[in-house]
């Protein structure tokens, strides 16, 4: 039973990808199973023979080491002969990093450079594009997505007029002003990163600079933007609740029914309704606890069949904690890590992967107070760590900000959403939203309708939930779906048919799978019209750009030559 668990618990580690750019040619994406050396030379021999073999002057033979290890992908420099950096702050010589979905490591000696990308998912080989720049036209308007609440009744996205897009969508400026290209974030949900540090308002760009905007990546170039857009459909969360039901006295009586969404890994989702909506009755669905008549999937296994596999896929934080009150903080943890990491997992490893997980929920210096002694946050923060070590790809939580105050409750959200930026997704019942509600993404609205069934009333982005309802707040939608006799204004079932109408609609629309909106990017120029991409083939050469500051002396690089070996 036990190797059996093990070898269960491995295979429930997705593949990545990381993808190498060399500026001027197709950029060279790679599946990365559990390690994968990168070096000059195919020298070394790690499990499955995995590395990368680049011909490129700045690589040392023994460059770093790619490797999932205690729960989280690590990078490892082993050299010392040229500069590593991650995300702009450079890795010392023998050193690891922890990984995140979307890190950029450079490798830099003097101005020459080589790019890496890691996505923690990896999604197929994409094909990368490029939008030239012109400094003539001096302003470019980027768009990752393509709103589904936008779409009109063909299936077709909305005309592209500043008056049909939302603050929801990611969308960012490229700006050229006195002789450089900057970029600026305009209400995106997620916020524009540039080397994965999020922007303020907006930042000068440097050559080869890597702009992350929702889920495309873009690499600035001078001249052209280069750009991908990744996409992970097969580890999206599908709900389809027909309904659930319990029998009281020999009478049935259905507490949900009819619900049908899709959620995709990134998105951190407020899950919304009055008292009695079946809130909590969703959840315990969603995750296997209480089963319904309902399709519930992620990727390739489904909750109820695969349940086996799906459990440690799922971390479930209660509103209630279970922690032993006499137990340590560090044995709370140790003891969780015990019994979800592999059976054959070394106590070095299980240790490792404990001391991480106490350093990114800032527990480690209380790591031996007894939990009991923990202050209310600390507490909440616990329940979330004892799930999160087993690193699950879906987070659900009832009401784990109850009984903070603001500070505390929107540290602790803060820390949910870095959860739901590692490709995560992560669903969150809270009473009291709006006070953070800048960090969700997505809302489910929960409504009673008049026979007393729980029903959807809505699925989309916060500002589209604020359109469809006409609200400014949460609270005011809760009251809106509310009965009078909560003191509410009565309108769940004109809501609920108003949106089963939408789905409706959308579902009986004609989709032309042709077309690749919804994958693609779109980048504007200031009058509105749309700039034509380019595929980037490897006949294109590296172009002599300008930098910045108006230096045309930059030369290509050499040529790298990839192999996977």
């Amino acid at each position: 039973m036990e190797v059996y668990m093990s070898g269960l618990l491995e295979d429930l580690v997705d593949p990545a990808k990381i993808v190498v750019i060399k500026i001027g040619s197709v950029p060279k994406q790679f599946r990365v199973e559990k390690e994968l050396a990168i070096g000059k030379q195919s020298l070394f021999h790690f499990k499955n023979d995995d590395k990368i073999s680049l011909e490129y002057p700045l690589l040392d033979k023994k460059q770093g080491k790619l490797s999932h290890t205690f729960g989280n992908w690590h990078y490892a420099n082993l050299t010392d002969s040229n500069v590593t950096t991650i995300n702009d702050v450079e890795v010392e010589f023998g050193s690891y990093t922890i990984l995140k979905n979307g890190d950029v490591i450079r490798i830099k000696n003097d101005e020459d450079m080589l790019i890496f990308v890691f996505l923690k998912k990896f999604a197929g080989n994409l094909e990368w594009k490029r939008v030239p720049l012109n400094p003539e036209q001096k302003i470019y308007h980027i768009y990752s997505h393509v709103s589904d609440y936008l779409k009109n009744r063909k299936g077709e996205p909305a005309a592209s007029t500043d008056e049909t897009r939302t603050e929801s969508e990611h969308h960012a400026v490229v700006r050229y002003t006195d002789g450089s290209w900057y970029v600026e974030d305009i209400d995106t949900t997620r916020g524009v990163l540039v080397n994965q540090n999020k922007i303020d308002g907006s930042r000068k760009l440097e050559l080869y600079d890597v702009i992350n905007i929702g889920d495309t990546h873009f690499v600035f170039v001078g001249d052209y933007l280069a750009y991908n857009h990744e996409t992970f459909k097969n580890h999206d969360l599908e709900i389809h609740i027909q309904e659930r039901s319990v029998r009281n006295m020999f009478k049935k009586q259905i507490l949900l029914k009819d619900i049908n969404l899709k959620i995709e890994p990134g998105n951190m989702v407020l899950i919304l309704g009055g008292s009695g909506a079946g809130k909590t009755t969703f959840i315990n669905a969603v995750t296997g606890y209480e089963k319904a008549k309902a399709d519930i999937t992620q990727g390739d296994l489904n909750v109820y069949n695969d349940y086996s596999k799906m459990k440690y896929k799922i971390g479930m934080v209660p509103q209630q904690d279970l922690l032993r009150g006499d137990d340590t903080v560090i044995m709370t943890l140790t003891n969780a890590a015990e019994m979800r990491m592999p059976s054959d997992t070394s106590f070095e490893a299980r240790r490792a992967r404990v001391q991480d997980t106490l350093d990114l929920f800032g527990l480690d210096a209380v790591k031996n107070e007894l939990v009991d002694k923990l202050s209310g946050g600390q507490r909440k923060r616990l329940s979330i760590a004892v799930e999160f070590v087993a690193d699950p790809s879906l987070f659900i939580l009832d009401e784990p900000d109850s009984g903070l105050d603001g500070v505390m409750a929107r540290d602790l959200m803060r820390q949910l959403r870095n959860i739901a930026d590692q490709y995560k997704i992560v669903m969150v019942i809270t009473h009291t939203p709006d006070r953070v509600i800048d960090l969700f993404d997505k809302v489910i609205v929960l409504a009673k309708n008049s026979s007393h069934t729980g029903q959807l009333a809505f699925y989309g982005s916060i500002s589209e939930a604020k359109e469809f309802f006409n609200k400014e707040t949460m609270e005011d939608i809760v009251l809106a779906i509310n009965s009078e006799g909560e003191g509410g204004e009565g309108q769940a079932d004109v809501f609920i048919e108003k949106f089963a109408k939408l789905q409706a609609e959308k579902a009986a629309a004609p989709v032309d799978n042709t077309e690749s909106e919804m994958d693609d990017a779109e980048v504007k120029t200031e009058a509105g019209e749309k700039v034509a991409s380019e595929n980037i083939t490897a006949d294109d050469k590296p172009k002599a750009v300008s930098a910045p500051s108006g230096d045309s002396s930059t030369t290509p690089n050499p040529e790298v030559e990839v192999s996977l070996t």
